[in-house]
């Protein structure tokens, strides 16, 4: 069995733990996010596009202004940050937090002379982000040994959400989450029985489609198939894929639809991407109307939107994973990357 796999279907375990730690270290996280006025989320590679969504989250559900920036940006143009930066709260987000870029991109705002505070969401202990960090939220059960993040990733989408619910009250998100890490895992079997055979289909590059809170994470869905089974794919918002990317949508590609609205707009949307012979599937959190000829994965519960990224995320996994072992790429060790670049 792959490590990746390992990784992959122990997720909901290590969510468990996650929202447990963040109860507990709940006195510290409140002090450290109090009268903030400004987040500034930073990361790498694929903590960059957890920063996407943590940046689209925080702002929709609070007002506060929240933006995201890869790392290397600011490495190389810290000077031109400086109205983002300084005053704000500083966020990064790092597997094992010591990404290079990182620890210099903080140092290049640092010479510059800006004020800003730190904390970091990692997954190990000891590292060089906690060094410079006023708070470390460090979580080494969700800590990814392949090279690529799975677990990890989820785990970091699912700590931003249950922060942001638990600073603002909103029960029924942490219900939702809640949910999750105990019923997940009957989801993610389904997950992967449709992985089996949606794998062994015909098509050479994946669009994954979302929307709102969940569309860095989507993203990073995207990422997992250029990274585990080493096929091309692409990110884009639900609508937005017509203005443009739905010309390279064929009978060889692979759609994965995260549904929000459930209305006749995104039911519209399928049809018309069924029209190109493409291999669709559509995630709902429960069912809708049904569309001729499209496949749809069903969490089978409500859930707000911000909490239907989690089993989507794993539904992108879980296909990635499968159709590695027939494209023949190493979902644990991909040729030409390494877990944390080093410049």
């Amino acid at each position: 069995m792959k490590l990746t796999y390992a990784e992959i279907t122990d997720t909901f375990n290590a969510l468990g733990q996650t929202a447990a730690y963040i109860d507990d270290m709940w006195g510290d996280i409140k002090s450290f996010v109090k009268d903030k006025k400004r987040f500034v989320f930073v990361g790498c590679g694929s903590s960059y596009l957890l920063s996407k969504s943590m940046a689209v989250m925080t702002g929709m559900h609070t007002g506060i202004s929240a933006f995201a920036v890869a790392a290397g940006d600011i490495l190389l143009h810290a000077e031109r940050y400086a109205k983002y930066i300084d005053g704000a709260a500083v966020v990064c987000v790092s597997r094992s937090g010591r990404t290079s870029e990182m620890i210099m991109a903080l140092d290049a705002l640092t010479s510059k002379g800006y004020s800003f505070t730190v904390t970091s969401l990692v997954c190990a202990d000891s590292t060089s982000l906690a060094d410079k960090s006023e708070l470390t939220l460090s979580m080494p059960w969700a800590f990814d040994n392949s090279v690529c993040q799975t677990r990890t990733v989820t785990n970091f989408y699912f700590a931003a959400a249950y922060i942001l619910a638990k600073a603002t009250d909103n029960q029924t998100v942490l219900e939702d989450l809640r949910h999750i890490t105990s019923n997940g895992s009957q989801y993610l079997q389904e997950a992967e029985v449709l992985a089996d055979e949606f794998s062994t289909l015909p098509w050479t590059h994946c669009v994954v489609l979302a929307d709102a809170e969940p569309e860095g994470l989507a993203e990073e869905g995207a990422l997992a198939f250029k990274e585990i089974c080493q096929l091309p794919s692409n990110y884009y918002h639900l609508l937005d894929v017509r203005h443009g990317p739905m010309v390279l949508i064929k009978e060889d590609t692979l759609v994965l639809a995260a549904l929000g609205a459930k209305n006749e707009l995104e039911c519209n949307l399928l049809r018309d991407i069924k029209k190109k012979n493409a291999q669709l599937i559509a995630f709902s959190d429960t069912d809708c109307t049904p569309v001729e000829n499209v496949r749809f994965s069903v969490y089978g519960r409500p859930l707000s939107h911000i909490a239907r990224g989690i089993p989507f995320a794993i539904l992108c996994q879980m296909i990635s994973y499968k159709k590695s072992l027939s494209t023949g790429a190493d979902p644990d060790k991909p040729d030409g990357l390494d877990p944390w670049i080093a410049l």
